[in-house]
């Protein structure tokens, strides 16, 4: 073609040069399916690439905290806050406060952050607490990611699919990209960081290793850095309700997590109870119209009143109890048997325990009463699990054109989440257009068959032994 001149060749011959061309490029396209993406797509390598995103996170880490400024937020307010403890002897909760204002965190906050303090020279060498969050943010995302191989081997059940596998460890993969949520670890230093790495934790040892009173206890240890984490309970207590045999293994679980907080809570509690409590879990504070990123849509008036939190909370509640009713229906166990979803007795499935915590939290975040900017950390990492699992609730056998479309919708959304955090501040563009993307997100959730409309726990295992007694 670079010796001819095309606009000569008559219209047959350039029809069969674009076929040869297209048949070229499809043929190497197969080459590189065949000898790369397909034989990369075993679990063997499940592990390799995590540790490669792991290593590009910790060399991204770097380059940010040499190369852009520490923002100074709320790291100075805790280093106040953790000081009124331990240098001046200060118990009562409505006392320690910070220049951001009274604490309103749990007293595993003042303990994990008096560690911090410790490690950076009484919290004054800023470079060595950020090398420590960059850190934790590596480690999160190691466990995040180890949670999403979990899933996607539990979906495909032994199966063989580069494209589903590829697609799921290209979500991962997004996980590496927010602008926002490396800043909220590594430049401002929050503690909403720590408290999910903590909650990842108690997933993996719940979920992966099947130690849910272990597991009990990391969440509740999270829950006393921040208590967000609480948004993640009733999906707790849905699945202590179905892994356990009985009621006492359940209660076991929710003993250790209430003895958990009382421990941890109990030289505040001892001395000034009351002011632990309304101060700590401070239910009914108020929030400012000047730091929503979802609600400035709407007039502050409305934004601050009561029926606005009414409304959500009513919401919220009703969503959470339409779920637990569709993940409650018994299911078969043989064409005419049905067996109770509760006290099973048994491991339950990965994707079935992760889509259901990570919903439970999502549907607090949709009807939250206000988003701050450092609460994208609560449910960034899950976002993606909640798309494709709505995505692929299923392994079904897709055309490569069905996989693109539904990966192109994806993206698309993850990014409109992600330029509304980045807009400073919020305007009623970005958060009309955030709040209408969860809500389309949710409803894609709730919509598709999931986890939760059959093969919501180990149905294979419990159909063999059924074979077996018979």
């Amino acid at each position: 073609l670079t010796a001819v001149n095309f606009a000569t060749i008559n219209v047959d011959t350039r029809i069969l040069i674009f076929e040869m061309t297209s048949s070229s490029i499809a043929s190497f396209l197969n080459h590189i399916i065949l000898r790369y993406l397909n034989p990369l797509s075993s679990s063997r390598y499940d592990g390799l690439f995590i540790i490669l995103l792991c290593i590009l996170e910790s060399f991204l880490c770097y380059v940010i905290i040499v190369k852009v400024p520490y923002t100074e937020i709320d790291w100075k307010a805790y280093m106040q806050e953790v000081e009124g403890w331990m240098m001046e002897g200060i118990y009562d909760y409505r006392q320690l406060k910070g220049d951001t204002g009274p604490l309103v965190y749990p007293a595993g906050f003042l303990y994990l952050f008096a560690v911090f303090r410790w490690l950076t020279d009484n919290g004054t060498n800023i470079l060595k607490a950020q090398c420590i969050f960059a850190g934790l943010y590596v480690l999160q995302l190691a466990l995040v990611m180890s949670i999403y191989t979990h899933v996607m081997r539990s979906l495909l059940k032994n199966k063989k699919d580069w494209k589903f596998v590829w697609s799921w460890r290209l979500a991962m993969g997004f996980m590496c990209l927010s602008k926002r949520v490396h800043s909220l670890f590594v430049l401002r230093l929050f503690n909403d960081g720590v408290a999910m790495f903590l909650f990842y934790l108690s997933v993996y040892f719940m979920v992966i290793n099947n130690r849910w009173h272990f597991g009990c206890f990391i969440f509740s240890l999270a829950v006393s850095v921040k208590m967000n984490i609480l948004l993640f309970a009733p999906g707790l207590l849905l699945l202590l309700l179905q892994t356990h045999s009985n009621w006492k293994g359940t209660l076991i679980g929710l003993s250790i997590c209430a003895v958990t907080q009382l421990v941890l809570g109990a030289p505040f509690l001892l001395r000034y109870p009351e002011s632990y409590l309304r101060k700590a879990f401070e239910l009914d504070r108020s929030f400012f119209y000047k730091w929503t990123v979802n609600w400035k849509f709407l007039p502050e008036r409305v934004f601050l009143s009561k029926p606005l939190s009414m409304v959500l909370l009513v919401l919220h509640l009703a969503t959470l109890v339409h779920l637990a009713s569709q993940w409650l229906k018994p299911f078969k166990t043989t064409s005419t048997v049905k067996r109770s979803t509760l006290w099973l007795g048994q491991p339950l499935r990965a994707d079935y325990c992760v889509y259901t915590l990570f919903l439970s939290n999502f549907v607090g975040i949709v009807f939250c009463r206000t988003l701050h900017y450092q609460f994208y950390a609560w449910y960034f990492h899950a976002l993606p699990l909640l798309l494709w699992m709505a995505s692929f609730p299923k392994l079904e056998e897709k055309t490569t054109l069905f996989y693109v479309r539904v990966l192109l919708r994806n993206i698309g959304l993850l990014f409109v989440v992600e330029c509304a955090f980045l807009t400073f501040p919020a305007t009623p563009v970005s958060s009309l257009a955030l709040q209408m993307t969860h809500y389309y997100i949710l409803y894609l959730c709730i919509s598709t068959v999931t986890p939760s409309k059959g093969s919501l726990i180990m149905i294979d295992r419990i159909d063999n032994n059924n074979r077996k007694n018979e």
